[in-house]
């Protein structure tokens, strides 16, 4: 039998075939032919034997469900992703990451906020316990990776770089240079790129755990101070990834970091910050600001200085009937003594020590103004009026006693003249 040779037309023919195959409306080829009967024949035996009652078909059973969970390493495959700082632990898979001491030489940890605060060059361990509860995972080859990131969702494609400055001053080793997170760790392994963008590309270090124990305490040293970075970049976080031989992820906790020179101070102004913005979102979910009434009240207080007390104008009334001759204006003073409440006397002595002259006096000139608003308000009543008149011109009289050049204080206005 004589093989066809490969020339230009065996090529042309045999696209000639696939052709008829695909398009053909009528006249087709025995090729085609032939396998539309074979075709043909397979189908019918495929649905006789789906028809047949006595065709067992194949069951999963419990013992193949964790082959089949762990033949999907796609879920837990990192590769060519971004770092991502939320928590996640595989059903799998037990661990926990803590600080190994709450306070030391360069470093305290919060634990109202759950952060660590230290300076650049202090030395701070974590405490790393895992524990495997499938039955298919042997504690052979585990590792835990340690990477820095930022915490804000649009600087997380970039990866955190050391500045210029720390960089020239760094006298350590060439290859370790571009790290920010150093390990003091024996056994550990820096891997990654300084430009690394994705999961696997990212500057980190390796620290294999305890086979015996699955455990391990991880040092760590940080060489560079979150001001160093971006804007974007300065709320950062170490994140802790549990990974086996295959670098599998089974296993993510993240613990908030801030490098800076004064890390006790930062961490007060920080709690305390939290602790106010706490106090001042429950006044606001308080029963004085639920609803429209309360939401009117809230902005009441909120504006309380940009309103201008107005004292209310005499109501004129009309008395009279049409053609009885001229009317009788009669005008109705109205004050406001009816709603605001009489001030009690409580008479105390007040005696401190001022910078200057001057501002003693002006201390006295707002005394004798707030007095003056009180004497305004109480008008209709005589015995009030004149104890208030009182204090006003024992507070003169001090103020006339002090002397002072230049003076530039206020005043008094004509409405105390009465």
């Amino acid at each position: 039998m004589s093989v066809p040779s490969m020339d230009d037309d065996f090529i042309y023919s045999d696209a000639t075939i696939g052709d008829e195959d695909m398009f053909a409306t009528g006249g087709a080829s025995q090729l085609s032919i032939f396998n539309s009967e074979v075709l043909q024949t397979h189908i019918m035996q495929f649905v006789d034997e789906v028809i047949d009652d006595n065709l067992a078909l194949t069951t999963l059973s419990q013992e193949t469900l964790p082959d089949i969970k762990l033949s999907l390493p796609s879920a837990l495959n990192p590769t060519g992703k971004y770092p991502s700082a939320d928590e996640f632990c595989h059903e799998d898979v037990s661990c926990t990451v803590v600080p190994s001491s709450k306070q030391g030489s360069g470093f305290i940890y919060s634990q109202q906020l759950q952060k660590m605060y230290l300076k650049t060059d202090s030395i701070c361990s974590f405490d790393v316990k895992c524990e495997l509860l499938g039955s298919s995972l042997t504690p052979r080859d585990w590792s835990v990776r340690v990477m820095l990131v930022s915490l804000a969702p649009e600087s997380q494609h970039e990866p955190i770089m050391r500045c210029h400055n720390h960089l020239a001053k760094d006298n350590g080793p060439e290859r370790v240079k571009k790290y920010v997170v150093r390990c003091k760790n024996v056994q550990h392994e820096y891997v990654g790129e300084a430009n690394g963008p994705f999961f696997e590309d990212r500057c980190a270090v390796l620290v294999p755990l305890d086979p015996d124990e699955l455990s391990v305490k991880i040092m760590l040293q940080f060489v560079c101070q979150n001001t160093c970075f971006n804007v974007n970049q300065r709320r950062t976080a170490l994140v802790f990834t549990l990974e086996n031989s295959e670098g599998l992820v089974w296993a993510r906790r993240v613990v908030q970091v801030k490098v800076c020179i004064n890390y006790r101070r930062d961490m007060q102004n920080e709690e305390n910050a939290t602790r106010n913005s706490t106090t001042n979102l429950s006044c606001l979910a308080g029963p004085s600001s639920t609803g429209s009434n309360g939401a009117m009240t809230m902005a009441r207080r909120r504006n309380k200085t940009s309103f201008t007390r107005k004292r209310r104008q005499p109501v004129v009334k009309v008395e009279g009937t049409a053609g009885s001759g001229p009317k009788v204006m009669r005008t109705t003073a109205t004050t406001t003594a009816s709603f605001q409440p009489l001030p009690s006397f409580e008479p105390c002595l007040v005696e401190f020590e001022m910078p200057n002259i001057r501002m003693a006096k002006r201390v006295m000139d707002n005394a004798i103004g707030m007095l003056s608003m009180q004497v305004l308000r109480v008008q209709g009543d005589r015995y009030t009026t004149d104890k208030l008149m009182e204090y006003i011109n024992n507070i003169r009289t001090k103020r006339d006693m002090l002397t002072a050049y230049n003076s530039q204080c206020s005043v008094d206005s004509d409405l105390l003249n009465i």
